[in-house]
């Protein structure tokens, strides 16, 4: 299962506009050959195992065995295989280091490696140079189905709505909706989504259409299960594993909308881009996954946002490459809005270098490898980071990051354990923690490396005295000011295939840690379990550069 959430705001015209996007900005921002990451030398690494059912023990043959990608960057093997007919993979050529791997087959619910609950995370593997790992193993359980039909008032059948499951996951600081699997339907009406973990889900049906200045006001609007558009009110499916849920009938909704009306602007005196995107997007309110509008500019600038419920949204409008970005804050009260102004601009630029809490720069890091990127925090950024080229300090360790919005922090990491980032000053003052006003040009940012890396490890062991494999570890922020969704002192892992847990990078301070038995991505940011867990953990104090080994009991056994 991808740990990865898909915000269920996403749908299938703005999946479109992103392509267009992604096309448009690929030929325009190719990295230089000095940004190209140099080749990682071939491992000698082998990771050996095999898939079975996770209800009968067979062997599973076609399916997809891959290393998580981001887990995979130093990796010139490799990276993904396919089991054979008794269900055995292999990936060689693997370089020393840290995998997390993940097994796909249609119909199956997608696992990660060591993974026996629905949503949690899959357990790394760590490699050796020349070693040689078997028996990783992978128990696919067989997805559940969700079968049934989206109509219209009258009970005629809609072809190509999108059906969404949807649940409730801590994302961003708060619990939101989040789309887990979905299904479109077919001219019948009818829709089929497979491969459902097994759980509690929502279900929402959308009749999208691309909006091209129609002014209707009654609408088909996101209707969930059996037919509401308030998420409130919406009927929960329970999914058991395997089993084939049936005779859903989802019944479309109409509600009067509202239009807002503007006009979008270039900066400077260059005409407005023929391809350029605008949304709305809602934020908060009872329909928690958002509804969401989308228009394409015409060539005088001018747009229409048509079918918004009541709501507070953020009205967006993007160039054709990304470079270009606006936005602003609008409640909906059921009337329609005009004369909304919207100015593209490129965002701000952050200037700065790159240093070390070393005399000289290192002779084993070079500023390709370093990446650096922005944290934004406001729901006007439009979560949008730097645009253009990848993002890698200069020959000299200066660099520049463009496209900045709203307010952030701003960060730089590299690949390799080696590294870290130790703090970001501005004119000599520790901004690290502290979110910068991205409204205008920032210049005299110094980001600060270091190799006195904290690292964190040991093992979990329960009431038995046994290793406790199925366990997440968190390590934490004694104080609670500094939890949040963004935070640098929270981190989590769970253990290798020996037992053995390893967390490192924290900054230095007073810490709580705790192994519990289950935990979902993401929750282990939430306040109310860090609260409940400071009060049963072990509290830790850790130095720069200290290495601790810490052996914690299961919370709970």
């Amino acid at each position: 299962m991808s740990d990865r959430p898909l915000v269920a705001r996403t749908s299938l015209p703005w999946i479109i506009f992103l392509g267009l996007f992604a096309v448009a900005s690929s030929a325009i921002a190719q990295p230089t050959p000095r940004d190209q990451p140099r080749t990682p030398r071939a491992g000698t690494g082998t990771i050996r195992g095999r898939v079975v059912r996770a209800d009968t023990g067979e062997p599973l043959r076609r399916v997809q065995v891959h290393i998580d990608e981001w887990s995979a960057k130093d990796q010139s093997g490799p990276t993904s295989t396919m089991t054979d007919a008794q269900g055995r993979y292999e990936l060689a050529q693997l370089s020393a280091g840290t995998y997390h791997l993940k097994a796909t087959r249609g119909g199956f619910v997608e696992v990660g490696y060591g993974q026996r609950r629905p949503f949690e995370r899959g357990r790394p593997v760590e490699v050796a140079e020349g070693a040689l790992l078997e028996n990783i193993d992978f128990a696919m359980p067989l997805g559940g189905v969700v079968t049934g039909r989206v109509v219209d008032e009258m009970g005629e059948a809609v072809a190509q709505a999108s059906v969404s499951l949807l649940r409730r996951r801590y994302v961003d600081g708060e619990r939101q909706l989040v789309g887990q699997n979905g299904s479109s339907t077919d001219d019948r009406g009818e829709f089929r989504i497979f491969g459902v973990p097994p759980g509690e889900y929502l279900m929402v049906a959308r009749l999208e259409t691309m909006e091209f200045g129609s002014r209707d006001r009654l609408r088909y609007v996101a209707t969930y299960y059996p037919g509401t558009p308030i998420g409130n009110e919406a009927q929960r499916v329970t999914v058991a594993a395997g089993q084939e849920v049936s005779s859903i009938v989802i019944a479309l909704a109409r509600a009067s909308t509202a239009t807002v009306r503007g006009v979008v602007r270039a900066s400077g005196h260059t005409p407005v881009s023929p391809f350029t995107f605008i949304t709305a997007r809602e934020i908060g309110g009872a329909r928690a996954d958002g509804q969401m509008a989308m228009a394409t500019a015409a060539t005088d600038g001018s747009f229409n946002l048509a079918g918004l419920l009541p709501g507070t949204y953020i009205v967006e409008a993007r160039s054709m490459s990304e470079k270009e970005f606006a936005s602003r804050e609008v409640v909906i009260d059921g009337s329609d809005v005009a004369g909304m102004s919207l100015t593209l601009s490129e965002g701000a630029t952050a200037r700065g270098r790159i240093v070390f809490d070393t005399e000289t720069p290192p002779e084993d890091l070079r500023p390709s490898q370093v990446f650096l990127g922005a944290t934004l925090l406001d729901h006007q950024s439009g979560g949008m980071g730097t645009t253009g080229g990848p993002p890698v300090p200069r020959d000299d360790w200066s660099f520049e990051l463009h496209g900045l919005r709203g307010r952030g922090f701003i960060r730089a990491g590299s690949p390799t354990e080696d590294w870290h980032m130790k703090r970001v000053r501005r004119e000599g003052v520790d901004v690290t923690d502290t979110p910068l006003d991205f409204s205008s040009d920032i210049d005299n940012i110094e980001i600060q490396l270091t190799k006195r890396v904290i690292t964190v490890s040991g093992s979990v062991t329960n009431d038995r005295n046994a290793v406790a494999l199925d366990a997440t570890v968190i390590v934490f922020a004694d104080d609670d000011g500094k939890w949040g969704p963004h935070s640098r002192f929270i981190e989590s892992a769970r253990p290798d295939q020996h037992g053995q847990f390893k967390i490192r990078g924290l900054p230095p301070g007073k810490y709580v840690a705790i192994a519990v038995e289950y935990l979902e991505p993401g929750d282990e940011r939430d306040p109310d379990l860090l609260s409940d867990w400071r009060r049963h953990g072990t509290s830790v104090t850790l130095s720069e550069g200290e290495t601790r080994a810490l052996d914690l009991k299961l919370s709970g056994s």
